[in-house]
């Protein structure tokens, strides 16, 4: 009688990820890059939250892995018509910046898999 119980409670959906989980798409670009589209709209926790979640649940990546921003909001070239962010694992040629911000638009900006992973559970932070 258990078992039914439990399989139902993990075919439910989990509202807990109704922050920035599922609102964006990944396209890997390269072993090092990958851009991060969003569905939702234009938040840099969107972005963050692709490319955290990506980082961790695809690629197997450790939670510490930096990610760099290499170019900001702008075309994809992987989704014609669609707006992405590129990121990295390498900083881009200008380096690392030092930064409190989550800007996607700050060539050089860095979170770890596990602070950009972190908006996706964040349902009240838009920026």
């Amino acid at each position: 009688m258990r078992m039914p119980a439990i399989i139902a409670f993990m075919l439910t959906p989990l509202p807990g990820l109704a922050g920035y989980a599922s609102s964006y798409e990944v396209y890997p670009v390269s072993p090092e890059s990958f851009e991060v589209v969003t569905t939702k709209g234009p938040a840099a926790g969107d972005y963050w939250c692709g490319a955290g979640q990506f980082t961790i649940a695809q690629l197997g990546r450790s939670s510490t892995q930096d990610i760099y921003v290499v170019r900001g909001r702008g075309a994809s070239s992987s989704a014609p018509g669609e707006t992405s962010v590129l990121f990295s694992f390498q900083p881009p040629a200008g380096g690392e910046v030092e930064s409190l911000s989550n800007s996607v638009d700050l060539i050089g900006n860095a979170l770890s898999a596990a602070q950009a992973q972190a908006y996706c559970f964040d349902r009240t932070i838009k920026d």
